[in-house]
């Protein structure tokens, strides 16, 4: 997350709003492997499928907090450049997902255009050791160091996020690790985010307004997402199925699950459903910036499963229904899953809900 001087820069966050109860989590802490922090990471994932990541007191955090305050000039400066000029890098989806998005593109739940426009930046195309590097204007390609920097500090976060899990679920050491060689063509990304401002609210008129996401509810197919923001707006569904806010902590970042974890566990880990809607109180007449390292295996990993034993039935009905639309087959390779669960959520055959969450 960014530092409290530009957390601060912003309005604060209303005190009203029903707020999500994610655990705070030293990455101290892991490093220095305390058990039971290794624990409360086992129970983030397992029930909400998000916590905070405290970054304070190591050398990684405090220099991810500086890349992140580094980073959002250079996303405002970007989204700044005229639509022809971003339009040139535009995404070649369903072949590529890489470069721009503008506003618009795709629809929400009740069928408006979104109101985000995002850059997306592959780690492959930023190393240049596996693919060519990638195409960008010059506001985005003389920042190329830094974003290696903080891909960098974020593998070395995420591994002991990975090593946490795998000591709490007596799997080997490097169960999930294995498959997140950077060497390796992956899918991993930095997504760089601007959501339109909408219209500057009383805090009393936060409670009865009906929110309408910027881009449609979901889970994250890869294995785990770091986020950095400042301005409120993310919700994550709680286990009674309502929505709750995430207030922004300075010098934290957010973390969750995505599918592949899910996969990976049979269900034990848990991939929690979640959206951005506009910022909160007096925030709602500020663009909403935010971006996000969403961590992904290497093109050639196998979708199977590492620990679980065998599914209930509830959820092996679950996992059947996956299967009917090319999504969670055990065996699969990486890049096949990840391609057939993208285009079930282009071509609507994938309910959006959250998955795993189940006892060992």
């Amino acid at each position: 997350m960014a530092s409290a001087k530009l957390i601060n820069s912003a309005p604060p966050f209303p005190d009203t709003l029903p707020v999500a109860n994610l655990l705070k989590i030293s990455l101290s802490s892991l490093i220095s492997g305390d058990p039971a922090s290794a624990n409360a990471v086992l129970t983030a994932c397992r029930t909400l499928g998000f916590f905070q990541l405290d970054l304070a007191n190591t050398p990684i955090g405090e220099a991810m907090t500086h890349l992140v305050d580094s980073i959002f000039p250079v996303i405002h400066e970007t989204m700044e450049l005229p639509l022809h000029q971003k339009m040139e890098y535009t995404q070649d989806a369903p072949r590529s997902f890489i470069g721009y998005k503008a506003l618009g593109v795709m629809k929400t739940a009740s069928g408006a255009p979104d109101n985000c426009e995002f850059w997306t930046i592959a780690e492959d195309g930023i190393l240049g050791t596996t693919v060519p590097e990638q195409p960008m204007p010059s506001s985005l390609g003389t920042q190329r160091g830094v974003f290696k920097e903080y891909l960098a500090h974020g593998r070395a976060v995420v591994e002991y996020i990975f090593h946490a899990l795998a000591a709490q679920l007596h799997i080997p050491h490097d169960a999930f690790t294995q498959f997140h060689d950077p060497t390796r063509k992956s899918g991993t990304i930095i997504r760089l985010l601007q959501y339109a401002p909408g219209t500057p609210r009383h805090e009393e008129e936060e409670e009865n307004k009906e929110e309408e996401p910027g881009l449609p509810a979901h889970t994250d197919f890869g294995s785990i997402t770091l986020l950095a923001n400042v301005l409120g707006g993310l919700q994550v569904l709680n286990p009674r199925g309502e929505w709750e806010w995430v207030r922004p902590e300075a010098g934290c970042l957010i973390v969750n699950m995505g599918d592949a974890m899910v996969e990976w566990t049979a269900g034990v880990l848990r991939s929690n459903m979640h959206r951005v809607v506009c910022a909160p109180g007096e925030q709602a007449g500020l663009r909403r910036v935010s971006f996000a390292m969403l961590v992904r295996p290497f093109k050639e990993a196998r979708m199977e499963r590492l620990v679980g034993g065998s599914i209930p039935s509830v959820e092996r009905d679950r996992e059947e229904g996956m299967e009917k639309i090319g999504v969670g087959i055990d065996g699969m390779t990486a890049w096949e899953w990840e391609l057939k669960k993208a285009m079930a959520l282009k071509e609507g055959r994938d309910c959006a809900r959250s998955h795993g969450g189940r006892e060992l």
